[in-house]
């Protein structure tokens, strides 16, 4: 009986061994599956929650203008094990879900996309260019993964990546409150103010009211009034600001046909 217990038990273990290397012989050559990682939406106390964020974008407004492109990161992940040799995946653009041309950014990111070898995860770079088009409008890519020989569709969910980026500059929430300190809005004002009134320039704290309550005092913290006799700090580096523009002449987008850029 005891032998016949043996025997069983032994034929047992075989055909398990068997079967483990035939799921893992299928785990290897056909269940590798691929999506794009991209990052998770952070609640009110910025701790992440399971949503994921649906696109990603960038403005080139306050940005030197200088700076003419911008490259996005999208994360790439696999489920499976990773191989030895590189494995190649693919890419495209949803073309009707997006408005770019060849100006606007480097197409030439989406071709020869490799996972590297012993490695699970890449990263996506897309270059954008600071074109004249994104002045006045958003630029939109929708990207969409493929399946390849190596390579199955992951999440349906997780199968589109959106980046979105422009060069149009929209005045902060406070700016109408304040619009008869700083005049009309414009970047030279906006960045020169970021650039004064920084966080810990000032060392007060709003104490009247609004949603900046007890926290301090700088360009994205904007005092609950524009008062001088109740905000005198921060009206010191008005002074300081609009010195700034008496003594040296800024135009709009450098451009001398239009007006200097001055505060009332």
């Amino acid at each position: 009986m005891n032998k016949i217990m043996k025997l069983c038990t032994s034929i047992f273990v075989i055909v398990m061994l068997y079967s483990c290397n035939q799921d893992i012989d299928r785990f290897n050559n056909a269940d590798n599956y691929i999506y794009f990682n991209m990052p998770f939406v952070l609640n009110q106390y910025g701790k992440e929650t399971s949503v994921r964020q649906d696109s990603l974008s960038y403005s080139f407004a306050l940005d030197d203008i200088s700076v003419t492109s911008y490259v996005f990161k999208i994360p790439i992940n696999t489920v499976g094990l990773a191989h030895s040799q590189e494995r190649t995946y693919r890419v495209e653009v949803v073309a009707d879900s997006s408005n770019v041309t060849d100006a606007d950014w480097d197409k030439s990111c989406i071709e020869n996309l490799t996972i590297k070898s012993d490695s699970l995860r890449d990263t996506l770079y897309v270059k954008v260019f600071r074109s004249e088009k994104i002045r006045s409008q958003w630029c939109h890519i929708v990207f969409r993964l493929l399946p390849n020989e190596n390579f199955q569709l992951g999440d349906e969910k997780l199968l589109t990546a959106k980046i979105s980026f422009s060069d149009i500059l929209t005045p902060p929430d406070w700016w109408n409150k304040w619009q008869g300190v700083f005049g009309d809005f414009c970047r030279e004002k906006f960045v020169k103010w970021q650039e004064i009134y920084y966080l810990g320039a000032d060392p007060n704290v709003e104490t009247i009211g609004g949603p900046g309550l007890g926290k301090p005092l700088y360009w994205d913290n904007m005092p609950y009034y524009a008062m001088s006799s109740w905000y005198p700090s921060t009206f010191m580096f008005v002074r300081i600001m609009k010195q700034y523009f008496i003594d040296n002449e800024v135009y709009p987008d450098e451009d001398t046909s239009k007006p200097r850029v001055l505060l009332p």
